[in-house]
């Protein structure tokens, strides 16, 4: 509990933040600095380096911003040096792990400084505590391949491809998620450094209220250098697959998906479904049902909870393999590759309790709203897409200490995500998404089924402000606290200006 002395020196500095806000170092300045910091070692690039275009590479272009340099910390120390630096001269920077944000300036900065933590990309694993220590610059395919060997996972992305820190920091949704909770609720501890450059361990016993808050937190409290998560057992087979319907089959798999997110996915919790729908181009919508299963799977015979989408209740089913008899590293790997990068994109996301009379009004109004106009901008692609968290997901996540989040009742994260090809049509393509985000919000709030709750790692830009109040006024008031005691000069708010902040 904060002293009411504390509160009066936490406030006392953000008006002295506030009032600096506007005299931040010239970039410049900062990354000379940086370099006169760290002469000869071949950390700090600017944008004359040939390493440059490679180190501001992002997985969607829509997200890229270019700094005016780029630092390459190789070690906890290094990070260290650096944000003492940033704090004491006012420099503003961004922290990317993978770079895998939709948004620009949330894994990035435009003329500042960037913090790019590829080159701490370590995995070990400990068969004394049953952890495994993860660098925060790694990606999910190099842990993976990493754990694989010992015959245990831990639970990370769906993609590979992406980042360790920001998909952590967000919450995480994983193929274990049904049965292990978000995969934030399965760190152990971390190594973080804070804003006046102190380097400090956090686990359930020193600074709990700190590991709490990192979970669903994002980048407000510090740069995380070493996460420590709990493994499970990958000793057996993982499967995982395409199921397509066509548009006539849209009531039935509405149904069948309505079924197993109110109920069903309790019941097996190695299984795992993203329902979802495609529209590309002019083509006619296609129902798209991404699943996985954490054992044996025999489309012949499949397990009780996924019978539905096999035996021609939801008829004229196409099936496709993208992780036959496989490891959680050949699953993900498949997705990443399917996923490809390149593209412009976008998401946008809200939440919602399951009714199938309110899915079938959400997917009425997405294809009403999709019109052929839409329909024929170059590279046009959007997916309308809801994934369950039940019960069993909740109550993994409480008995593993809680996290930030707010979610104390079955609901269904639901998304839209767009792809396009021009740059000339990113304006078109945003608004398009905040508009029917925005009626999705109108019709489940009519149907009384909208859930405050938006996933981070799913947020756009027009929800800036909203993400982490819709964790509900416990968990805002929790992080608030957190980040007085943690971070009083506002160090990863004032000089860390991407990403979801939380409210002062």
């Amino acid at each position: 509990m904060l002293s009411y002395k504390s509160i009066l020196l936490y406030s006392s500095l953000v008006l002295q933040a506030q009032a600096t806000v506007l005299q931040f170092t010239n970039p410049n300045i900062c990354c000379a600095l940086l370099h006169s910091k760290f002469p000869g070692h071949s950390k700090v690039f600017s944008s004359l380096a040939p390493q440059y275009d490679d180190l501001t590479f992002y997985w969607t272009p829509t997200a890229q911003v270019l700094p005016r340099c780029v630092f390459t910390p190789h070690n906890t120390n290094d990070v260290k040096k650096a944000v003492k630096l940033f704090a004491r001269r006012n420099c503003q920077f961004a922290v990317r792990s993978g770079g895998h944000s939709y948004n620009p300036g949330w894994a990035g900065i435009k003329r500042g400084v960037l913090i790019s933590l590829g080159n701490m990309n370590h995995t070990s694993y400990s068969t004394h505590t049953g952890l495994a220590t993860v660098e925060g610059g790694s990606r999910w395919t190099d842990v993976y391949g990493a754990l694989l060997p010992y015959n245990v996972t831990v639970l990370g992305g769906r993609n590979s491809d992406l980042g360790v820190g920001g998909y952590l920091t967000g919450g995480g949704i994983s193929f274990y998620a049904n049965k292990e909770g978000w995969a934030a609720d399965n760190i152990a501890s971390v190594e973080i450094v804070l804003g006046n450059g102190t380097v400090i361990n956090a686990d359930r016993t020193h600074h709990s209220d700190l590991l709490r808050s990192i979970k669903g937190g994002s980048n407000n409290f510090g740069i995380i250098t070493k996460f420590r998560l709990m493994t499970v057992d990958a000793t057996g087979i993982f499967n995982g697959w395409y199921m397509r319907y066509p548009l006539a089959s849209t009531d039935a798999y509405l149904a069948a998906a309505e079924s197993y997110c109110n109920g069903g996915v309790d019941t097996d919790t190695k299984s795992h479904i993203i329902f979802s729908a495609s529209i590309v181009g002019t083509n006619p919508m296609t129902n798209v049902a991404l699943m996985a299963y954490d054992g044996v799977l025999d489309p012949l015979s499949p397990p009780t909870v996924l019978e539905p989408f096999f035996d021609g209740t939801v008829a004229n089913a196409t099936f496709q393999w993208f992780a036959p008899n496989g490891t959680i590293k050949s699953a993900t790997d498949g997705l990443r590759d399917a996923q490809g990068s390149g593209n412009r994109y976008t998401m946008t996301t809200v939440s919602i309790q399951v009714e199938l009379s309110l899915l079938k009004k959400l997917r009425a109004a997405w294809l009403e709203m999709t019109t052929h106009n839409l329909r024929i901008t170059p590279g046009f692609l959007v997916q309308f897409a809801f994934q369950p968290v039940g019960a069993t997901w909740i109550a993994a996540s409480e008995a593993k200490g809680g996290n930030s989040m707010g979610i104390t009742e079955p609901l269904a994260v639901m998304w839209i995500q767009l792809r396009w090809d021009s740059k000339d049509d990113d304006n078109t393509m945003l608004q398009y998404s905040r508009r029917l985000i925005r009626r999705f919000e109108r019709i489940a709030s009519r149907a009384g089924k909208l859930a405050n709750f938006r996933y981070l790692n799913y947020g756009d830009r027009f929800h800036k402000d909203d993400i982490i109040p819709s964790y509900g006024s416990g968990s805002v008031t929790r992080l608030q606290n957190t980040k007085a005691l943690y971070d009083p000069q506002n160090v990863f708010g004032r000089l860390v200006p991407g990403g979801f902040k939380i409210p002062e």
